[in-house]
């Protein structure tokens, strides 16, 4: 019995010492988990020690703690979406997760529904919101210049990016305006520049529909591709506010130098002395000796100016700053979220006097009743801003001013003389000082409100009604000046209000290895346009207090015009997925439109799609250790297009005393108002369709490290809408829309990512190229020669990028006599004045003559490739991003005709003058003229104004187009400042460009409003 009890007792002894052992070696492993795409904290990561239950999920912010059976326990960290890590357990552990096969597992939004980007068989576009969030612009859309493949954004300085343009995969159009996607934004669909609607940071996605398969779903609307945009939603369990803050000074960049007022002097010189035998000037601002000598003269209002030297661009451009504030309150719950936005922007231009301030204000709510069954919600934003534009010249006219030209005369008037050598140029700095008393505000309300029902399980029932409102004010007052002694007065007021209502059902149900999803819905929409207008001459008071048109005394008159729009669209779609290898998808929408007769108004727009996930094949196992997804992809569709005037249809009659007015009761004198016609109908008028095929791959490498999008694509256009220019014995009404044109896009689009981690640094580049062929295909008979450049006679624009060219081909210019004289003797010259220094002209069709019949074709300026490469990385807090954009296309410099050709021009001109001055005093002493320049002349007998290869350049370029560092606070220290997150950065856009345009800047061709280099300091930080 004590035998037993003995052995009992050290039996008890021993397990209580095992037990100790084991709760002695238990260890306590506190730590956070971030993510490697955006640095944001991991809600619900579960942390599991690696061959046992015991497991925890991180808080709200990202934090764990887990107790683990001994020191060398391993943890194995995982979340949806994310690569899983095991890693051995320490305390203070900071876990960084990867995303895992990320375009598997995303959900994007393709028209009236959402579906996995796996599932995708047509082509778009995800922009990830955290690479342009921070770039300071006040439309977000010129932040993705570069950075999505196949898409092509044009902008420029303008402040809040109100002249920024968008194209998706090239034009489809010959009509401006026509070319542009659709925008929808939480299912409202506009037009309408977003800069007015929407700040960067309301924006929680952005897709881009680029195939018609993919944009079908629109139809009518969607024959230039589809931007969808969501905006931001609160999230369950989250209550957050967030606040980011930047200010942006932004400098004038400039690709060349304009001579100063004695260097234009001394060229002028020289060029009076070309075209006249050596003869030496007379001028009253430069006087008639050997040299020039600045003189002071008399202005246009008899006042003595000063004679001396004036840089426009330092009188007309400014350092110029962005401020942008914006909070961002949000609440979720199990039943419903609210997310409440409010941004300001202040914007001040380049541009004197020119300035852009926008206040944003947008409710989004969601609401979950009767146990998720019914879901209601709205996302309403109410915006108003207010502009100061540039004058209309101002960008042209500061290359073009002289240099010699003051500002101020001698009494501190504005100089505006015209005499001399000075040129007609008025003084841009008095007209855009004029800017600023012109008032121009708008205010918008932009929205939509929807109610979705699930009445049976896979059912969901939506209707979404959405609202764009807005309202515009204008006054422009031009005071009376030197050379026009009547004051002028406009105001108009613009009124529009465009709804649309949705009704659609969305069923998805999965049958064994089947799933399908089916929707079919109901679409109206409309449009009202109405606006008012009075112009009126002669205030009495020029004080901008009283500027309004009861004010004014003569030359009243008021106008108004209404115009609607209206369609009502039926469609349906059907998505189907088998054993998630075999992919098919069909579309069919049909659109009735209110802009064609009651004949031809409706038309039908199909698609079909299918795709091929390869690398589920069980012929594929073996690639599993380096291959994560391969899916082929091909889609066909047909889009259509029916932008054009909302009365096209219609006969138009304009009412007018001054161009229809009739002597009614015969006494010569009284005039009664008639009315004209100015446009036919025309019943054969029907739609312009785009029918685009796509083929394309994606795939995903080594663990999601290495991402490949490919796409091939052919578009072609018929029937496009045209208005046709007519002949003159055909009297009023003319005018006629009608179906007239062809034309084919097609081209090449990549998208490829590399991201990977050392340890902390984590590292990403991303590359994305697009390849681009345009032609006209066709034209109808009675405009093929003369439609676009056509020369009326021979020359049509088939065959030719829509845009192209038509001109002379030129070989340099004459370096010697007997250049000359050689040509001379060759060539039958009808068309120039060969010289030294002259352009020479080529014989371009070889009759031995130089005439207008050699004009060929030179090209366009539509690109041929345009690429984006974006670079990130980052090591623990510290963050550094680079973006490079390009492009290789042809480059029509027009600035030419006043920066190197001093005969076209009496204003200013570049410095490359004076390598022409110089090159020619060369020439008289060795008889070759080496400059590619023309000789500088006062007389254009060579024609060299003329449309010509003189003028195209090699446009391409690669530009710093955005370099931010930044740093995150680590958690210790957010800790203390009771701070969910908080980041700094500096950023700054187009640091460099390579080129060897001569232009201004290669991305904004002709005389925009000047893209500058900026420098940003930016604050993000939440609680």
């Amino acid at each position: 019995m004590q035998k037993k009890n003995l052995i009992r007792m050290f039996a008890v002894i021993a397990l209580l010492f095992v037990s100790m052992i084991i709760n002695a070696q238990e260890i306590l492993v506190k730590g956070n988990v971030i993510s490697a795409a955006d640095n944001e904290t991991i809600i619900g990561a579960s942390v599991r020690e690696k061959g046992t239950k015991n497991a925890v999920i991180t808080d709200f912010d990202g934090n764990f703690s887990i107790k683990v059976s001994h020191s060398g326990a391993i943890l194995e960290f995982s979340y949806i979406g994310f690569v899983t890590q095991s890693i051995p357990a320490s305390n203070g552990m900071k876990v960084v997760l990867h995303e895992a096969v990320q375009t598997l597992k995303e959900v994007v939004v393709t028209g009236y529904m959402t579906e996995k980007k796996a599932d995708l068989t047509g082509s778009v576009s995800v922009v990830k919101m955290k690479d342009v969030a921070d770039i300071p612009t006040g439309n977000v859309l010129s932040s993705l210049q570069g950075r999505v493949s196949g898409m092509n954004i044009t902008t420029d300085g303008t402040p809040g990016g109100t002249n920024t343009s968008t194209l998706v995969r090239g034009k489809s159009s010959f009509r401006d305006g026509a070319n542009s996607p659709l925008y929808v934004i939480d299912g409202v669909m506009t037009r309408e520049n977003l800069s007015s609607i929407l700040s960067a940071n309301d924006i929680e996605s952005i897709q881009v529909l680029k195939d018609a398969a993919s944009a079908a779903i629109y139809g009518a609307q969607a024959a230039n591709g589809v931007i969808i945009i969501t905006t931001k939603h609160a999230k369950k369990g989250e209550t957050r506010v967030t606040v980011d803050a930047s200010l942006t000074a932004q400098n004038y960049t400039c690709g060349f130098d304009m001579l100063n007022a004695n260097e234009w002097g001394e060229v002028y010189w020289q060029a009076f002395k070309y075209a006249n035998n050596g003869a030496t000037p007379s001028s009253e601002i430069y006087g008639s000796g050997s040299k020039p000598k600045l003189q002071d003269y008399v202005g246009l209002n008899g006042v003595l100016v000063h004679a001396q030297d004036t840089n426009w661009r330092k009188v007309i451009y400014q350092t110029a700053w962005m401020q942008n504030y914006n909070i961002n309150l949000s609440k979720g719950t199990d039943n419903g979220s609210t997310t409440l936005t409010l941004n300001y922007l202040d914007h001040k231009g380049l541009v004197k006097f020119t300035e852009f301030k926008r206040f944003n204000t947008r409710l989004t709510s969601d609401y979950k009743i009767l146990n998720d069954h019914l879901r209601i919600g709205e996302s309403i934003a109410v915006n108003y801003w207010t502009q100061t534009l540039e004058d209309g010249g101002v960008n042209e006219g500061v290359i073009k001013q002289h240099p010699a030209k003051t500002v101020y005369d001698s009494e501190g008037n504005y100089n505006d003389a015209i005499n001399d050598v000075l040129g007609d140029a008025p003084n841009y700095l008095r007209l855009q000082e004029n800017q600023k008393n012109n008032n121009h505000e708008y205010w918008r309300v932009f929205g939509n409100v929807y109610a979705e029902i699930e009445p049976i399980k896979h059912l969901v029932i939506r209707s979404n009604f959405g609202i764009n409102y807005y309202n515009e004010n204008n006054k422009v007052w031009e005071p009376k000046w030197a050379r026009d002694q009547v004051n002028k007065l406009t105001q108009s007021q613009v009124r529009q209000t465009d709804w649309v209502w949705t009704n659609t059902a969305n069923y998805n149900i999965t049958l064994g290895k089947n799933n399908i999803t089916a929707l079919a819905g109901i679409e109206a929409k409309k449009y009202a346009n109405k606006t008012e207008s009075g112009y009126g001459t002669n205030l009495a008071i020029e004080d901008k207090n009283y500027v309004y048109l009861d004010a004014v005394t003569s030359g009243q008159t008021v106008n108004a015009n209404a115009s609607y729009y209206s369609m009502i669209s039926l469609f349906s779609k059907v998505n189907y997925s088998y054993d998630e290898k075999y992919l098919l998808s069909a579309t069919v929408r049909r659109d009735a439109s209110s802009r064609l007769s009651k004949d031809n108004n409706a038309e039908v727009f199909p698609s079909f799609s299918a795709g091929w996930r390869i690398s589920n094949e069980h012929f594929m196992k073996n690639t599993t250790s380096w291959l994560d997804d391969l899916k082929l992809r091909a889609s066909w569709g047909i889009n259509g297009n029916d932008i054009i005037a909302n009365d096209a249809f219609y006969n138009k009659y304009l009412v007018s005393l001054k161009d229809a007015s009739y002597n009614l009761n015969g006494d010569g004198t009284t005039l009664s108002p008639g009315a004209f016609k100015t446009r036919s109908t025309n019943p054969d008028l029907t739609w312009e369709t785009t029918t685009q095929t796509n083929f394309g791959a994606d795939a995903s490498f080594l663990n999601s490290r290495l991402n490949v999008s490919l796409d091939y694509f052919y578009k072609k256009t018929k029937d496009m809408l045209v208005e046709r220019p007519y002949i003159a014995v055909i009297g009023e009404g003319g005018y006629a829309w009608y179906n007239g044109g062809d034309m084919e896009n097609k081209g090449f689009e990549a998208t490829l990512t590399w991201r990977d981690h050392i340890k902390d640094f984590n590292y990403e580049a991303s590359f994305n190229l697009s390849l681009y062929k345009n032609k006209v295909t066709g034209l109808s008979q009675d405009i093929y020669y003369t439609f676009g450049p056509g020369n009326g006679v021979d020359k049509t624009l088939v065959g030719q990028p829509f845009g192209s060219w038509l001109g002379f081909k030129t070989d340099g210019v004459f370096h010697t006599q007997a250049e000359v004289d050689g040509y001379n003797k060759k060539y039958n010259v009808e068309f120039g004045a060969p010289g030294v220094g002259r352009i020479r002209y080529v014989d371009a069709n070889g009759d031995g003559k130089i005439n207008t019949n050699d004009r060929s074709w030179l090209g366009s300026d539509n690109p041929k490739f345009i690429g984006g490469l974006n670079l990130n990385c980052s090591y623990k807090g510290f963050d550094l991003s680079m973006f490079f954009n390009g492009m290789i296309r042809d480059a029509f410099n027009n600035s030419k005709y006043y920066t190197d050709l001093f005969q076209c021009w009496t204003g200013n001109h570049s410095t490359r003058l004076l390598d022409a001055m110089k090159a020619y005093q060369n020439f008289e002493s060795t008889g070759n003229y080496n400059c590619k320049t023309p000789a500088l002349t006062t007389v254009n007998t060579n024609n060299e104004n003329q449309v010509s290869e003189f003028y195209i350049e090699n446009g391409s370029y690669i530009k710093l187009k955005t370099l931010t560092l930044g740093y995150t606070l680590p958690q210790f220290l957010l800790g203390k400042l009771t701070l969910r997150n908080a980041r700094v950065y500096l950023q700054a856009q187009n640091l460099f460009t390579i080129t060897s345009y001569t232009g201004a800047d290669p991305e904004g061709l002709g005389y925009v409003y000047p893209l500058p280099r900026t420098f940003s300091f930016g604050v993000s930080f939440g609680f």
